[in-house]
């Protein structure tokens, strides 16, 4: 038997009392798992598997294969909030979603995982939404290998400066020199990333950005983030 703090990432039904569960543990990574009557079992489940919950899970591993054996849960600590107010509920969504694409499968990291929790706890606490969202995407991006280049040109190296565009296709930053012929180029500032102060005066950029690494994750990563549709639609 083993046991991680988790949290879920995905959970669909199988058949009329079972569910197929994505989780992302502290100490084995992201793992699929079989949940055996966790529609009725109150005792051993009861309400924890849902999203924006924090719990230890008990698992056991599955004879010749990958899926584990959901054995049952210990709630740590629940995110109210995010659950009963809609925009949170799409925001932590989006955050999720974005977690799940880019982790691997059975790969520990540590580091994301605490800055998943951190992030849905300052969340649900009612700090500023959007930049704790931008600031989520580039530490996720960053720990899980996809990290964009920021600051130097990611096409010749230089430092990227004033005039500086972004390009998803290039993987980052491009000096004005290099970015005159490039395509998806758009108006960039790193400097403008690293000023808590500055986003939140300015949340129209920070949703720019928010919709550019979105965009971005989901070219690098070549999966399709669904929650993105309800963030495209948002205007400020």
């Amino acid at each position: 038997m083993k046991s991680s703090e988790a949290l879920l990432l995905r959970k669909r039904p199988y058949g009329d009392a079972d569910y197929v569960i994505t989780l992302f543990t502290k100490e084995f990574g992201k793992i699929s798992a079989f949940a055996k009557n966790a529609k009725s079992s109150r005792k051993r489940f009861g309400g924890r598997l849902e999203p924006f919950v924090h719990f230890r899970a008990r698992f056991r591993e599955r004879p010749g294969g990958d899926m584990k054996f959901l054995e049952d849960l210990e709630t740590i600590e629940v995110f109210r909030h995010l659950m009963e107010d809609l925009e949170l509920f799409m925001w932590g969504s989006f955050m999720t979603e974005s977690a799940e694409i880019l982790l691997p499968k059975e790969s520990p990291n540590e580091d994301m995982f605490n800055l998943f929790v951190d992030s849905l706890r300052e969340l649900n606490s009612g700090k500023s939404a959007m930049p704790l969202v931008l600031a989520f995407q580039l530490g996720t991006l960053s720990l899980s290998g996809y990290g964009p280049s920021l600051d130097a040109c990611a096409e010749c190296g230089k430092e990227a400066g004033t005039g500086a565009r972004f390009s998803i296709k290039k993987g980052g930053a491009l000096c004005a020199e290099c970015a005159a012929g490039a395509e998806n180029g758009i108006a960039f500032s790193g400097d403008f990333l690293r000023d808590k102060e500055l986003m939140e005066i300015h949340l129209g950029k920070v949703l720019k950005y928010i919709k550019l690494f979105s965009r971005f994750t989901e070219y690098h990563t070549e999966k399709k983030l669904n929650s993105s549709k309800f963030i495209e639609e948002l205007k400020i």
